[in-house]
């Protein structure tokens, strides 16, 4: 164990080197303190004169039902929130902005620290117990912690120490903050050897386990840096931020607190060359939030943010975007956030953060080499809230950009959002004008559906049809059930609840004739000796979860005609069925093993032929 005197010391030359360190080790950012000066002017502007909010960080501290807290834990607690709230403080210094920093909930001078007792003993708490213990948290608090409209972070006492002197962590360690504005939440872990006045510690070394990593040797310095910091970079999730490796301009700051800067977060104290800072993408987002603005106007106002403009251009490896936002609640800033999809996170995303003029931005990529990106791109608005939409980034070996289909996805999005929304002008986005002008063959096809979604055909009549084919997605049927949600044609149901995507697609493949036939589902048509073939092809549209599975079965007359292989996500097979004197066709799911949840079954292109 490390003495009171060793302690005392390590604090004292933590306090001496961060009074040195602060402002000095990644410097003012010019440019980002002129952006972060330009959207304060739409943020006040909006608040101006609401009064000051009483919201603050609520902190809670979890212990397993067979333990007691650590030691001196609320002591560390308040010196690590206190730290912590003091970085994100210090981030906006750097651009020129003074705040409060996070406000902690406090008595007497001293932090609210909400104890929690588990139901449960610490074995059967791990890494994936959030739900779990956040349903206990909100048990135990009731009345208390609103876990709905508010923002917290809880901490745990789930660290022991075993006999070879190695701590073992099994404790959530993430953030969620879905809702931003209005609430959030984030998990993080507590061990008696956290304390900001051990991050000068260089001498001593610890060795521990968690989720992440089997064994880990390090100074009790690097630790802290590394788990403060997590605390930190989960605290951002649970305020509504997503990974940030901040812009290119700058990357001789440090390590984005966002990216990977939680494994560097102080660093100048336990001599890390990239030390954690707060990117400009972070700052211009968080400056809206109600914790920062300490005002609660819009809180719970949905913004209904989009694009209402969008064009992309560029190439040899550069891309322009050009845009305007709407909605709702006013938008003061946009975001781009590029990373390869062969990443297996977006921890290391570029961003390309911009201040609105007139709610338009432009903004430039440069540098992008021949891979396949994933581009996701923010709107902000000034009562915190945060609107998205994402985009498949691809630049060949020439350099040259999809510029075409990015363009021709944003026209369906934008479709797409005006119809779930029932916006008026949803018919206009989907006109033969706009159709015809689509810049790719596959987003005219999805216009095609969503405009069959607004103006739905007159289903026809199989037994008088004259053509040589017909699509069962457009014909009448007889009989149409599906195990979750309603029969739809040339779609994917939603009820506005819940939206999974409009199209059906398979394989990345869009289509745009096919039934949504959650198992268990049963169409019929009466098909009157008319037809020779029934072709399809089958399986659980993109996004269904390994869980779900199908199998699909083609009867007449009430005989099987087919049965598929069980079918799991991301596997399909088509299918030709002899139907020649088949009177009453039916298309039937049922879900694999008995099993039903997440069977996203669909038939796609379902065709009778003569």
């Amino acid at each position: 164990m490390i003495r009171a005197k060793s302690i005392w010391a390590a604090w004292m030359c933590w306090v001496g080197l961060l009074s040195a360190a602060i402002g000095a080790s990644q410097g003012d950012d010019v440019a980002g303190s002129a952006m972060l000066r330009d959207a304060m002017k739409h943020i006040s502007a909006y608040h101006v004169g609401q009064p000051k909010s009483d919201k603050v960080l609520r902190v809670v501290y979890f212990t397993p039902g067979d333990r007691d807290p650590l030691a001196d834990h609320a002591g560390r607690l308040d010196r690590i929130l206190d730290d912590v709230a003091g970085f994100y403080r210090e981030g906006f210094k750097r651009f020129g902005q003074d705040t409060g920093g996070l406000p902690l909930e406090r008595k007497d001078g001293k932090l609210v620290i909400h104890q929690v007792k588990g139901k449960l003993p610490a074995s059967s708490y791990t890494y994936e117990s959030g739900s779990i213990t956040k349903a206990e948290v909100r048990a135990a608090l009731k009345g208390i912690v609103d876990m709905d409209r508010e923002h917290v972070l809880i901490l745990y006492a789930l660290c022991h120490q075993e006999s070879d002197g190695r701590y073992v962590f099994n404790s959530p360690y993430y953030g969620d903050g879905a809702s931003s504005n209005s609430s959030g939440l984030c998990h993080a872990a507590d061990c008696e050897l956290l304390d900001p006045r051990l991050l000068g510690e260089t001498e001593k070394q610890m060795v521990y386990t968690e989720h992440y990593y089997p064994r880990v040797e390090q100074t009790i310095g690097k630790f802290n840096g590394w788990y403060i910091g997590g605390i930190a970079h989960e605290l951002g999730h649970g305020l509504g931020l997503p990974h940030d490796n901040g812009s290119k301009e700058e990357r001789g700051f440090g390590s984005s607190l966002m990216g990977g800067g939680n494994l560097h977060y102080r660093g100048e104290l336990w001599g890390d060359r990239a030390p954690a800072f707060l990117s400009r993408a972070t700052a211009l987002q968080l400056a809206s939030h109600p914790l920062m603005t300490r005002s609660d106007k819009g809180r719970d106002t949905e913004a209904h943010g989009y694009f209402e403009k969008l064009e992309f251009s560029g190439n040899a490896g550069e891309l322009h975007i050009k845009g305007k936002t709407a909605g709702a609640v006013p938008a003061y800033g946009a975001i781009a956030y590029i990373w390869p999809m062969s990443a297996k996170t977006d921890h290391r995303a570029v961003t390309c953060p911009v201040v609105l003029e007139e709610g338009g931005f432009e903004m430039d990529i440069a540098g992008l080499r021949p891979d396949s990106y994933w581009l996701k791109l923010n709107s902000l608005h000034v009562n915190g809230a945060v609107s998205n939409e994402y985009f498949v980034l691809k630049v060949d070996k020439s350099n040259q950009i999809n510029l075409a289909e990015m363009n021709g996805e944003w026209l369906v999005d934008r479709a797409d959002l005006a119809i779930h929304r029932q916006d008026p002008r949803a018919r206009e986005f989907v006109s033969d004008e706009v159709i015809s002008a689509a810049p790719t063959a596959e987003s005219a096809g999805k216009l095609r559906v969503l405009r069959g979604l607004l103006d739905p055909a007159v289903p026809a009549d199989l037994s008088s049809a004259k053509e040589d084919h017909a699509w069962l997605s457009d014909a009448a049927w007889t009989k149409a059930e599906v195990g979750w949600g309603m029969p739809t044609r040339n779609a994917f149901w939603s009820d506005g609840r819940f939206r999974m995507g409009t199209f059906l697609t398979l394989k990345q493949k869009p289509y745009e004739k096919g039934l949504y036939a959650h198992a268990p589902s049963h169409y019929g048509f009466a098909v009157d000796q008319k037809w020779k073939t029934f072709t399809a092809t089958v399986g659980l549209r993109d996004g269904a979860q390994a869980v779900g599975s199908a199998v699909f079965v083609v009867r007449g007359d009430g005989k099987e005609l087919y049965r598929s292989e069980l079918l799991r996500a991301g596997e399909n097979a088509d299918v030709s069925v002899d139907v020649s004197g088949v009177k009453n066709l039916e298309l039937l799911t049922e879900g694999g093993n008995g099993n039903t949840s997440n069977a996203w079954s669909i038939w796609v292109d379902p065709k009778v032929t003569r």
